[in-house]
């Protein structure tokens, strides 16, 4: 199709649309009893498949099956059930085209004003280690296929891939006597296409390390999972924090407003932590400061000399203190406002010392109750405190960007322990950290 036949068929775009037909296909039916209510109230006719059919029956809907519509069954085990002219003419013809408005009337085809679809969950089938024919099973196909078709005639149709957007739906249409507006159906659209762009980019990735040849194109999509202030500096906006999509953030927000360089500091050192203290047995503690480690350390007992250097003489410590105050002192100047980072569960003694320290945030494991309360009163109540995930599986692959340009490459999960040396360089590493 040329360019001047696509002009010839743009849809004719009004603000308003009355909901008067929707589709409504769901793997997730978290939310469809409201829903579905909402729709019986408003008069909506829906068109639906399998147990959603079902499901909305019960609730006391207008429902008509979509082989009954289409006069054609669904076959291949439910693989084709929604792939039929009748469905997509319903969802693509461009609204106040004569020819178009001629052809549905002709082969009898409903204007649909509503398509309400979520996905097979195949991220989740890949999570729990299925096999290869199981992973493939979980592609859709037809959802996705109903989505971009709707989300391309937003002129007309609204695409609902979420039940998260369920309230906000019922709320445009109470607000707009049964019509959804222009605005609100771009705003779905812009969703719908993020969703199966992440989809496919989690189906490409996983094929990729499926075959023997991977394709020299890679697809990483992220989750906003919290927006930040500004990034490294007030002017850069926007900013946020992502997640792979799919998968959550590697720790918790127990206190405070993380910034973006706080992150940065927080997720680069809790992994020294943690691999210090995988390497050694012991407790490790890093100081960060503006994703640079001023100081790092394991958690071995201070002498009385170094007890009066450091000025914690007459304090109690355990091993999990020492192991920060050796890594505090370690360059004190570049300490002043750290981020700390420490691999075991934080105890009164840790906290007791941090409370006293220029500092922004703490990152770790687990925290005593008394320890934590300490933590949270520091500066106001502005201290950053966040609990990482111990168990966090991070991606096998890295990916970085700089100005445009992207960087690739296996995440390092070698541990460096005593077997990474030689038994006389590891008594000298030994001594090192015990004369230190």
């Amino acid at each position: 199709m040329g360019p001047a036949t696509l002009a010839s068929v743009s849809a004719e775009v009004v603000d308003k649309v009355e909901v008067k037909t929707a589709l409504v296909s769901v793997f997730d039916k978290a939310g469809l009893e409201d829903l579905g209510k909402f729709l019986a109230s408003k008069g909506v006719h829906i068109l639906s498949t399998g147990g959603t059919a079902a499901k909305l029956r019960d609730l006391g809907c207008t429902v008509q099956d979509v082989a009954d519509y289409t006069g054609s069954p669904e076959i291949l085990d439910g693989r084709v059930k929604t792939l039929h002219p009748k469905v997509h003419g319903g969802l693509l013809a461009a609204r106040g085209n004569a020819g178009h408005e001629a052809e549905m009337e002709k082969h009898g085809i409903r204007k649909i004003d509503l398509v309400v679809v979520n996905l097979y969950p195949f991220q989740e089938a890949v999570a729990k280690g299925g096999d290869f024919a199981t992973c493939i099973e979980n592609i859709d196909i037809g959802g996705p296929a109903m989505i971009r078709a709707s989300a391309k005639n937003n002129a007309a149709v609204t695409i609902l891939t979420s039940p998260s957007q369920y309230a906000k739906f019922t709320q445009e249409v109470s607000d707009n006597a049964g019509c959804t507006t222009f605005a609100f159906r771009k705003n779905m659209a812009a969703a719908a296409y993020a969703l199966t762009s992440s989809y496919d980019s989690a189906v490409s990735a996983w094929m990729a390390g499926e075959v023997t040849e991977p394709p020299k194109k890679k697809t990483i999509t992220f989750d906003l999972a919290m927006p930040l202030k500004y990034g490294c500096n007030p002017h850069q906006l926007p900013a946020g924090l992502c997640a792979v999509a799919g998968s959550k953030l590697p720790f918790e927000v127990l206190n405070g407003t993380p910034g973006y360089i706080n992150l940065l500091d927080a997720i680069n050192a809790w992994q020294l932590v943690h691999e210090l203290a995988q390497a050694t047995g012991l407790p490790a503690a890093a100081s960060f400061k503006h994703v640079s480690p001023a100081g790092a350390a394991i958690g071995l007992p201070l002498s009385d000399e170094e007890r009066l250097v450091y000025e914690v003489k007459d304090k109690e410590l355990t091993d999990v203190s020492a192991a920060y105050v050796r890594a505090r002192n370690a360059d004190p100047m570049c300490s002043f406002g750290d981020f700390v980072a420490i691999s075991h569960e934080v105890d009164v003694a840790t906290a007791m010392i941090l409370k006293i320290e220029v500092s922004d945030g703490i990152i770790a494991p687990s925290f005593k109750p008394e320890a934590l309360e300490t933590l949270k009163a520091k500066k106001g109540g502005k201290f950053i405190v966040l609990q990482a995930d111990a168990g966090f599986k991070y991606s096998d692959l890295e990916y970085r960007m700089v100005g445009g340009v992207g960087f690739m490459q296996k995440r390092n999960d070698a541990i460096f322990d005593a077997s990474k040396l030689s038994e006389a360089e590891w008594d000298v590493i030994a001594g090192w950290c015990r004369d230190s």
